[in-house]
């Protein structure tokens, strides 16, 4: 697998409608982008670019620079558009896509989705269809023609800031080939660990109280297991996610 052509894009921007600049937010004096590179850059160093909207971007390219990590400026809103001309100029096969907003995904997640895909002849996979893991941990794996095929055909305004949805919307036409992989138990709906409000921010910094920014999931998961006050910090937003929206267009 290591040598394998694949690259992790990390879409970023600042102009979050629920909680802008979240991932310039600190816990320990490190921004929430700084904590994730960190945290990728153990076992996918020089396999990482940060996919950044062309506007009020400076803040996140110094932290590109700063982590030695490579990014793409595209276009703000048609982040499907900036996902295939960052993989096209970047010459890129296989695309791991991770939001911003999932800092402390757990990088074994990932290596599980990418033998899955290296092991599989198919264009897509993921652990979202349907989910399993802890809110926090998103992975989709896909081709570059994949890719392609998404973005030539992909209409609404909401497929092109979504990336995938029309893929998902689509996936049992035929025109894609899928597979999905799944935790041991189910935590989806138990546990939140992305970042989209201020309550987010709460509990990561709970999560990381003792200032280990390499917890894994099993860890993070005890500590919500002996923390049960932790998860009611933010259970109201339990279940709210992006790729469960409807969207007919």
């Amino acid at each position: 697998m290591n040598k394998k052509n694949y690259t992790i894009i990390i879409q970023a921007r600042l102009d979050s409608k629920r909680f802008p600049e979240k991932i310039l937010k600190k816990v320990h004096g490190k921004e929430i982008l700084t904590i994730m590179l960190e945290r990728l850059k153990k076992k996918f160093k020089d396999r990482i670019i940060v996919a950044i909207s062309n506007k009020d971007h400076k803040k996140i390219v110094n932290i590109c620079y700063k982590q030695k990590i490579k990014f793409f400026l595209g276009s703000e809103n048609n982040v499907l558009k900036r996902y295939y001309k960052c993989a096209v100029k970047n010459r890129i096969k296989t695309i791991v896509r991770i939001p911003s907003d999932c800092p402390l995904i757990d990088l074994d997640i990932i290596k599980k989705g990418l033998k899955k895909f290296f092991s599989n002849n198919v264009d897509y996979v993921s652990n979202l269809l349907p989910r399993s893991y802890i809110d926090g941990n998103d992975v989709e794996i896909f081709s570059i023609k994949c890719l392609e095929k998404i973005y030539n055909r992909a209409i609404s305004k909401y497929d092109k800031e979504h990336v995938t949805t029309f893929l998902q919307r689509n996936r049992n036409k035929g025109i894609f080939k899928i597979i999905n992989f799944k935790a041991t138990k189910d935590l989806s709906l138990k546990y939140r660990l992305t970042l989209d409000y201020k309550e987010d921010l709460v509990v990561i910094k709970r999560i990381l109280a003792n200032k280990n920014i390499f917890l894994n999931y099993k860890s993070i998961e005890s500590i919500f297991k002996k923390n049960p006050n932790i998860s009611k910090i933010n259970d109201k937003y339990i279940g709210k996610m992006w790729y469960q929206k409807k969207n007919n267009s």
